[in-house]
């Protein structure tokens, strides 16, 4: 085999892995020691088995499911912040207050696009 094989090797293999679901192809290589893994869409990886047995994804606090810290350690396991990550622009003329920036200063950084701020209004 060389590299001048590889194009028809990559339409052979293209043309078996077409021949079957890969739900099939799952099931050829269920108990063997073959490194074979799906590959799934972003829907489809926190409902995989593997990735639910390990508790691979949480759910912060807004109901968004992103993955879990790795790795886990059974001595020392990291405890996720499940707080929803902060909006772009939400603490803007916070940190720009306490770098010493006035008021009309951060107004002008915010009329003229420099810096931009979409403070959350609270959810009462």
């Amino acid at each position: 085999m060389s590299f001048s094989d590889w194009p028809e090797l990559k339409r052979l293999f293209t043309e078996r892995f077409a021949s079957k679901t890969q739900v099939d192809w799952l099931k050829v290589f269920d108990g063997t020691d073959a490194c074979v893994t799906p590959v799934l869409s972003f829907d489809e990886v926190s409902s995989h088995p593997h990735n639910r047995e390990r508790d691979s994804f949480i759910k912060d606090s807004s109901g968004e499911e992103f993955p879990r810290p790795a790795p886990v350690l059974s001595r020392t396991p990291a405890e996720p912040c499940l707080a929803s990550s902060p909006a772009v622009g939400e603490h803007t003329v916070d940190v720009l207050l306490d770098y010493g920036y006035t008021s009309a200063e951060i107004d002008k950084m915010l009329a003229a696009g420099i810096v931009q701020c979409d403070a959350v209004k609270a959810k009462l």
